[in-house]
């Protein structure tokens, strides 16, 4: 009868792990196999085994059944309840384990040759109650063990942008940023002799996207009360592979700032002082809007020497730049060949200007840095003869590594030497500057700038003395109050500048 039993309680349990998986199915089996107890009193030898069985293929058949699959963050969570779980039968058993050795001391043989004192000895199997409240028992331990699982909850989609497609037209919208630029200053020969007024003098309006994997457009568009014009449009290639090209070769095409210079490559909204050197001013001072008309507000005469109001060194065409291996320092090796119009240069598609331009980073220490350029032009002016620029850059950066947020300093330095052909011979102009910008705290900077420049015909010369004072509260706003005393032609001149600039959008940081 006992043999009987025990395969009608072996098929019972052989039906629950019915679906499981054979290798859980065979660990399952050699577990209970191999119990380190058996109670083997009349009755309870098999009641406890059936019992035990039964909780352990309830507590292994749970998790088994919820095996999905389920999302990388939900793994710890399974882990976590699967430990849970594995604590709860430890305490299971040891409670199982403390009722054997409590029957022990009571006397209950656990072996015996006769089956007749194992009747008469043992108490006898549970009834149908004392299971039904044992199992109730069982389950109320594993929910308290392993709370149920609920299903990870996903984020609801946002219907509207993104069904209805204005997130798809959002990203086709390039970065765009407006940089706009007030000032107010007063001229003389005191600071405060004369009132010149309050000027709007540009907004820059910025576009900037990738056009593919392979190339960025870049568009900056200077509109002011004179009309607007383009300071820079231009398609980089940045990945040439797909022209079979090298990938450290960078092409650009458009509208180009010329690479002659460091501080030709900012955009006079941007520049760390009111105005740009007097080099550039003198040398590369142009015709805004349509050409018929200058920034009268800003432009200087003295002496019936006219001073342009900014000067920026910019043309059309193509530059390659080729990043040099050169190993432990950065080399860059630019090349471009531009139409431009400028008091220096007066190239056309006929004979563009060509340009070299060499810069090489050096890494002084962590915290500092040095850049030295080379530079060269070569093309006509507008008495049709050779003009030759030569060039060189120094530009030294320093940063603490703790205090880079409230301290650093920069210094830059640039001279020119010019050789430009009149036709009576050959006639060599200079011109330089440096500057110093020094950060006081996280959102205040002071500068100071020293330049000369010669006309380039050397019918002139003048020098100047800058300090300003730039409070930065935020990227997205400036304010700066700069004194300049500029001496040209014999006479000298103060001018007091107050100096607002803000900005929207997405747009570059801070370029020094």
């Amino acid at each position: 009868m006992s043999g009987l039993q025990d395969k009608a309680c072996q098929s019972r349990l052989n039906k629950r792990l019915t679906g499981l998986h054979p290798d859980s199915y065979y660990c399952l089996r050699k577990s209970i196999r191999y119990v380190p107890f058996r109670l083997s009193f009349a009755g309870g030898e098999r009641s406890m085994r059936w019992w035990l069985m039964v909780g352990l293929g309830l507590f292994l058949l749970a998790p088994l059944r919820g095996q999905e699959n389920t999302a990388p963050e939900a793994k710890e969570q399974e882990l976590q309840q699967l430990r849970e779980r594995v604590a709860a039968l430890e305490r299971l058993v040891q409670l199982l384990q403390a009722e054997l050795a409590a029957l022990k001391r009571n006397g209950v043989p656990l072996t015996s040759s006769s089956p007749q004192t194992h009747l008469t000895s043992a108490p006898q199997s549970p009834s149908d109650e004392e299971k039904r409240q044992l199992e109730q028992e069982l389950q109320r331990e594993l929910a308290q063990a392993s709370p149920t699982q609920q299903p990870a909850q996903r984020p609801s989609p946002s219907y509207g942008a993104v069904v209805f497609g204005g997130g798809l037209w959002q990203a086709l919208n390039p970065d765009t940023s407006v940089i706009a630029n007030f000032r107010t200053g007063f001229r003389g020969k005191r600071p405060f002799a004369a009132f010149t007024g309050s000027e709007f003098s540009e907004a820059e309006l910025a576009f900037q996207a990738y056009t593919d994997p392979f190339t960025r457009l870049d568009s900056f568009i200077a509109v002011s009360p004179e009309g607007a014009e383009i300071e820079e449009a231009t398609l980089s290639v940045l990945d040439p592979t797909f022209l079979r090209l090298p990938r450290n070769l960078q092409i650009r095409l458009g509208r180009l700032l010329a690479p002659f210079g460091q501080l030709n490559s900012i955009h006079p909204p941007e520049q760390p002082f009111v105005d740009t050197p007097l080099v550039h001013r003198l040398w590369f001072g142009h015709e805004h809007g349509n050409g018929d008309h200058e920034h009268l507000s800003r432009q200087l005469t003295v002496n019936g020497i006219t001073v342009p109001a900014e000067g920026i060194f910019s043309g059309d065409g193509l530059s390659l730049n080729w990043m040099l291996p050169t190993g432990w320092y950065v080399t860059w090796l630019t090349l471009a060949a531009l139409n431009t119009h400028n008091r220096v240069f007066d190239a056309d598609a006929g004979r563009p200007l060509l340009l070299a331009r060499a810069r090489t980073m050096l890494e002084l220490s962590p915290t500092q840095t040095l850049g030295i350029g080379l530079n060269y032009a070569f093309g006509r002016n507008d008495l049709d003869e050779n003009t030759r620029l030569f060039g060189i850059d120094l530009t030294y950066r320093w940063r603490p590594l703790r205090e880079g947020l409230y301290r650093s300093l920069v210094w830059q330095t640039e001279a020119y030497f010019g050789k430009c052909g009149t036709g009576n011979g050959d006639v060599k102009p200079k011109g330089w500057f440096t500057l110093l910008e020094y950060q006081l705290s996280r959102t205040l900077f002071l500068g100071a700038r020293c330049d000369f420049a010669q006309a380039p015909d050397k019918s002139f010369s003048g020098h100047s003395f800058s300090l300003a004072i730039t409070l930065f509260p935020s990227e997205f706003g400036r304010y700066r109050l700069q004194w300049s005393r500029l001496k040209i032609g014999g006479q000298t001149v103060h001018e007091l500048w107050l100096q607002t600039t803000f900005s929207i959008g997405i747009h570059r940081p801070h370029p020094l």
